[in-house]
C-alpha cells in the first residue's frame, strides 16, 4: 500500500506497480537458484547469512521510503496531474471507522468467502510445504536440481498470473460464481490424481526413471497452481466488490494476515501427515478438502453472491496486492 500512497492515480501508480511485480518476479527465480547452487556445496550458513543480509536491507530500506508524496512530486510523476494546477493535488484522506468496526462490517458481508479462502489456502499449503522433502526423499534430486525447477515453478506462475490469468477466467465462465465452481473440482481432481500417482501400492510410474516422475510429479502440480490462481483471484475480486470502497485496503490487510496464519498451521499438518502416513495420504486429504469445499460452495454460494455480476479485476493496488499474495500460495 505505500507505493500507492507515493504515486498519483493513473499511469503513473500502474507503472510502479508493474515494477514491483517484476522485482518480485526477478527474485523468485534467483533466489532457488542460488540457495540450490550454494547448497549443493554444502555451504548452508552462507545461504543463511545472506538471507538474513538481504532482510535487514530491506527494512532499512523501508524506513527510508518518505510517508507522503508532496506537491512536486505529484506533478514530478504525472504530467497530466501538473497541466491541471494546483487543484488537480489529491485531497487529504477520509477518516475511516474504527477497525473493530470496519472488520465487523467485513466479516458480515464477506466472512464466509474469506473463510473459504483460508482453507483452501491452508490446503496448498500443506502440499507446498512436503513438496521439498517429496522432492529429496522420494524422487532422490539434489539441491541444485530442487532449486532449478523451484525457479522454473516460479517463472510459470508469474507467466501465468501476468499473461494466461484473464483468458483463463474467462473461458472458466467469466463471472466469480462459474469460476469458483469450475477450479475447485479441477484442483481437487489434480490433487487426487497426484495421489494415484505417489501410491507405492497401485506402482503406477515404476517403470519410469526418477527424473521422469519428477517431470510429471511437477506437471500436475504447476496444473493445479495454474488453476489456484483463478480462483483465489475471482474471491479476492468477489470480495472486494462486495465491501465499501473505503474497505478495501482493510479487507486485504486481513487476507495478508489470515494467509500468514495459514501458512504458519499448514507446513506442521502437512510434514505430519508425510511423516505418519505417506504422500499418497497427504494428496488425498488435500484434494478431499477441496472436494469438501466445492460441496459447501454448491450449498450456499447461491444465497450469498450476487449472481449474475460480470467478473472484473481489482484497480491497480488491489490487483497487486492479489497477484503478488496468489503467486505465493500458487506455488504448490
Amino acid at each position: 500500500r505505500r507505493s500507492a500512497t507515493l504515486t498519483p492515480e493513473g499511469p503513473a501508480r500502474v507503472a510502479a506497480f508493474g515494477k514491483l511485480v517484476f522485482a518480485y518476479t526477478i527474485g523468485g527465480v534467483i533466489g532457488p537458484l542460488a540457495g540450490g547452487s550454494l547448497g549443493r556445496h554444502g555451504d548452508f550458513l552462507l545461504s543463511a547469512k545472506i538471507a538474513v543480509f538481504g532482510s535487514m536491507m530491506c527494512v532499512a530500506g523501508s524506513w527510508a521510503l518518505p510517508t507522503t508524496m508532496e506537491r512536486h512530486a505529484v506533478r514530478a510523476l504525472d504530467p497530466l496531474v501538473a497541466s491541471e494546477g494546483a487543484a488537480a493535488v489529491p485531497p487529504p484522506p477520509q477518516t475511516l471507522a474504527p477497525w473493530r468496526e470496519r472488520a465487523g462490517t467485513i466479516f458480515s458481508s464477506v466472512g464466509w468467502l474469506i473463510a473459504v479462502k483460508l482453507v483452501v489456502n491452508t490446503a496448498s499449503g500443506m502440499t507446498s510445504s512436503a513438496q521439498a522433502i517429496v522432492l529429496k526423499d522420494e524422487l532422490m534430486l539434489s539441491q541444485a536440481d530442487m532449486g532449478v525447477l523451484t525457479s522454473c515453478q516460479f517463472a510459470f506462475f508469474a507467466l501465468v498470473s501476468g499473461v494466461f490469468l484473464g483468458p483463463l477466467t474467462r473461458c472458466l465462465g467469466g463471472r466469480a460464481q462459474p469460476v469458483v465452481m469450475k477450479c475447485l473440482p479441477v484442483i481437487a481432481v489434480g490433487y487426487f490424481f497426484q495421489a494415484v500417482l505417489r501410491s507405492k501400492f497401485l506402482g503406477l510410474l515404476d517403470g519410469l526413471s526418477p527424473h521422469a516422475q519428477t517431470y510429471v510429479f511437477i506437471s500436475a502440480s504447476m496444473f493445479c497452481g495454474m488453476f489456484s490462481f483463478s480462483l483465489g483471484t475471482s474471491l479476492t475480486t468477489e470480495s472486494t466488490q462486495l465491501v465499501p470502497k473505503e474497505m478495501k485496503g482493510t479487507l486485504l490487510g486481513m487476507e495478508h494476515s489470515m494467509y500468514s496464519v495459514s501458512r504458519v498451521l499448514s507446513p506442521p499438518m502437512g510434514i505430519g501427515v508425510l511423516n505418519h502416513a505417506g504422500s499418497t495420504a497427504l494428496y488425498s486429504l488435500t484434494g478431499a478438502i477441496y472436494a469438501a469445499v466445492f460441496l459447501v460452495w454448491c450449498a450456499f454460494s447461491s444465497r450469498i453472491l450476487r449472481t449474475g455480476r460480470e467478473f472484473s479485476m481489482p484497480d491497480a493496488a488491489d490487483a497487486k496486492a492479489t497477484a503478488s499474495v496468489e503467486m505465493k500460495s500458487g506455488v504448490v
